[in-house]
C-alpha cells in the first residue's frame, strides 16, 4: 500500500535541504553580527534559534515540541507527535546602534540563522539534526592610534574581525515512561576568527592577517517531565569542553610600491579555548489557549580559568520569560489558528571588563502564520529588541533590533493509506 509521502516528494525535499545547507555554509563567511564585544574570545554567543523559540524570549527548556522543533532541550524531540517530520529554516536581519561617551554609529548584519530537521518514528523516540551559528564575530576598529615603542611617534591602525563558530548537532531522545523523556545532545563545533590589522606609518603600510581556527565536540543531556497534563518541567546539562586551535599568520609590508613578506606561518598551535559547564532549568504551564514558560540557566565561566587581555570571564546567569497564545489550533477559521508570542530575556553576561559586566536585556514579539490546514506548518516572524553593555568606563552600548523569519514545515510522514 502506498505511503502518503511519495519517494518523489522525499527526494525533492532532500535536494532542497542539501542546497540550503550549501548556501548556509557559504553564507557563514559573512558577518553574523556587528557587535564590538565580538572582539573577545571566539565572539559573542549566537541567539539564533528556530522560529517558535525566537518569539518567546529565546527559551524552551520546559516546553514540549509537539509539531515544531525545540533546540533548547534534547529531551523534547521524543515529545514530537508520532510519525511527524518537522523542518525549520530561517534567516535574520539586525540593525545595531553602537555608542560610547563621545561617538555613535549604526551597523547592519543579515544572514541565515538555522537549518533543522526532526522526526519521531513510533512515538517512543525522536531524532534531530541541525546546523546553527554558535558564536559570531564582526567588529571594526578604525583609526586606532598607538605610540611606537621607544619614541614619541604614533601610528594609526585599522582592525577588522569576522567569522565565528558553527554548531552541527545531533539530538536523540527517548520516552522513558508516559510523561518522562530523556535526551542526548552531540555537537561538533568548528569555525574560525579572522582578524586583519592594517598599520599606516610614515610612507609604508603593514598588514597582518591572523586566522584562528577552532574545533571540538560538546556533549549534553536533557530531561523533560510532564505532570497534571498541562505542566512541564525541564532540565539540561552541557558538559565543559575544550576547543583545539591553530593559527595561520601572514604579515606583509608595502613601501614605495614594493611588497615584502615579513612573516608567514601555517597551522601554528595556539591555546585551547574552554567552554564551561552549563546548567539550565525550565517550567511551562498551559491554561486553555495560553502557554506560559520560564527558563533559568547558569554558565560557570570562572571555572575555565581564562581571560582575554582587558577582560575576565565570569559566571553567567540568564533569565527568560515567554508566552504563546492561539485561539483554536483546530479551527477552520484561518485567523483563529494564528499564533501570538512574546518574551523577555536578561543575561548578566560572561565578560567582566574593568569591573563592569557586559549585561544584556531584550524583549521579543512573534507571530506564527499557518500554512495549510491544521498541519503544524507556519511562517514564523519575530522581532527582538534590546540593549547590550553600557557607556560606563570605556565600554560601548549596543541597541539592537532583529527580525527573524523562519519557514517551519511539519506533517505526518510514513503513514499508510486506509484505502488504495
Amino acid at each position: 500500500m502506498p505511503l502518503l509521502m511519495t519517494n518523489s516528494i522525499i527526494k525533492r525535499i532532500g535536494l532542497c535541504l542539501c542546497i540550503a545547507v550549501l548556501t548556509y555554509s557559504s553564507a557563514q563567511t559573512n558577518n553574523l553580527t556587528g557587535s564590538p564585544y565580538s572582539l573577545f574570545g571566539i565572539g559573542v554567543e549566537s541567539t539564533s534559534n528556530t522560529g517558535r523559540n525566537s518569539g518567546m524570549g529565546r527559551l524552551g527548556i520546559g516546553i514540549e515540541a509537539i509539531d515544531q522543533i525545540n533546540l533548547y532541550n534534547p529531551a523534547s524531540f521524543s515529545t514530537i507527535d508520532k510519525e511527524r517530520f518537522a523542518f525549520d529554516f530561517g534567516f535574520f536581519s539586525e540593525i545595531q546602534s553602537v555608542s560610547s561617551d563621545d561617538s555613535s554609529e549604526r551597523r547592519f548584519a543579515t544572514n541565515f540563522s538555522n537549518i533543522a530537521i526532526a522526526f519521531n518514528g513510533n512515538g517512543n523516540y525522536g531524532i534531530g539534526l541541525s546546523l546553527t551559528p554558535a558564536t559570531s564575530v564582526g567588529y571594526t576598529l578604525i583609526g586606532v592610534e598607538s605610540n611606537i615603542e621607544g619614541s614619541n611617534e604614533q601610528f594609526v591602525s585599522n582592525i577588522l574581525g569576522s567569522g565565528g563558530l558553527n554548531d552541527v548537532r545531533l539530538d536523540y531522545s527517548r520516552r522513558i515512561s508516559k510523561n518522562f523523556h530523556a535526551g542526548l545532545r552531540f555537537s561538533y563545533l568548528f569555525g574560525n576568527v579572522d582578524e586583519t590589522e592594517s598599520v599606516l606609518a610614515a610612507n609604508s603600510l603593514v598588514s597582518t592577517n591572523e586566522v584562528n581556527t577552532y574545533s571540538g565536540a560538546l556533549f549534553g543531556l536533557g530531561l523533560l517531565y510532564k505532570f497534571k497534563e498541562r505542566h512541564s518541567f525541564g532540565l539540561t546539562l552541557n558538559f565543559p569542553t575544550r576547543l583545539g586551535g591553530t593559527r595561520d599568520t601572514r604579515s606583509e609590508k608595502i613601501s614605495l610600491g614594493a611588497l615584502t613578506i615579513l612573516e608567514e606561518t601555517t597551522d601554528e598551535r595556539i591555546d585551547d579555548f574552554s567552554l564551561p559547564l552549563r546548567l539550565g532549568v525550565g517550567f511551562s504551564s498551559r491554561f486553555k489557549n495560553l502557554l506560559l514558560a520560564a527558563d533559568y540557566s547558569s554558565s560557570f565561566w570562572s571555572n575555565t580559568n581564562q581571560s582575554d587581555g582587558v577582560g575576565d570571564y565570569i559566571n553567567q546567569h540568564v533569565f527568560a520569560l515567554g508566552s504563546e497564545y492561539i485561539i483554536d489550533s483546530r479551527s477552520l477559521n484561518y485567523w483563529k489558528r494564528v499564533v501570538l508570542r512574546a518574551g523577555l530575556n536578561y543575561s548578566t553576561g560572561y565578560l567582566d571588563i574593568n569591573t563592569n559586566n557586559v549585561t544584556s536585556l531584550s524583549a521579543s514579539f512573534g507571530i506564527g502564520l499557518p500554512l495549510g490546514n491544521q498541519n503544524g506548518s507556519y511562517i514564523n516572524i519575530s522581532y527582538n529588541g534590546g540593549q547590550r553593555g553600557s557607556t560606563d568606563s570605556f565600554l560601548v552600548q549596543e541597541n539592537f533590533n532583529t527580525i527573524n523569519i523562519n519557514l517551519t514545515l511539519s506533517g505526518i510522514w510514513f503513514q499508510k493509506r486506509k484505502y488504495n
